[in-house]
């Protein structure tokens, strides 16, 4: 450190304990590092503690009671599990309601079915009649479960629409 402030001159013999500026600024720098490894670290071991599960709907759910789904005539749309519910005279059956081009939720209308984010069409059966969807709108398997209530296996799916169709 030189003797004086704007002196260039280095006195060799000097002890003078203070810490220069470019050391300090280092020690700062290597300090800074350090502790954003430290974070990074603390960051990676805390993604253990949450857990893993993903928040996705089960695969089979409830329509309700028989006396409920099947004393009504018409087509309603579920959000939460994002499928038509059809029910016709004494029958049900269960479509869904996601594009199959990638996978936007499909609106009703008067010709069936038509995907605001590109542009699919499908006819009132699901078959795809314009726009990028590779594939129709699947139906889902309806049966009655062991509680009495009318469920859906979303996992178990036809094209045939006859076939959807379940009885009470």
């Amino acid at each position: 450190m030189p003797k004086y402030r704007n002196s260039l001159n280095v006195d060799p013999n000097d002890k003078d304990p203070m810490i220069s500026r470019r050391s300090f600024l280092a020690l700062v720098g290597v300090g800074a590092c350090l502790l954003g490894a430290a974070q990074m670290v603390n960051v990676s071991f805390l993604g253990f503690l949450y857990p893993n599960a993903m928040k996705v709907p089960p695969s089979v759910f409830s329509l309700g009671r028989p006396e409920e789904v099947l004393g009504r005539d018409g087509k309603v749309f579920n959000p939460k599990q994002k499928v038509f519910i059809e029910t016709l005279s004494g029958k049900v059956r269960v479509q869904t309601a996601v594009c199959t081009h990638l996978g936007c939720t499909v609106n009703m209308v008067e010709t069936g079915y038509a995907c605001p984010c590109h542009g699919s069409t499908y006819d009132r059966h699901g078959r795809n009649t314009g726009g990028p969807a590779p594939s129709p709108l699947v139906y889902f398997h309806v049966f009655k479960g062991a509680s009495g209530d009318i469920m859906v296996d979303k996992s178990k799916t036809t094209l045939d629409w006859e076939e959807a169709w379940y009885t009470g």
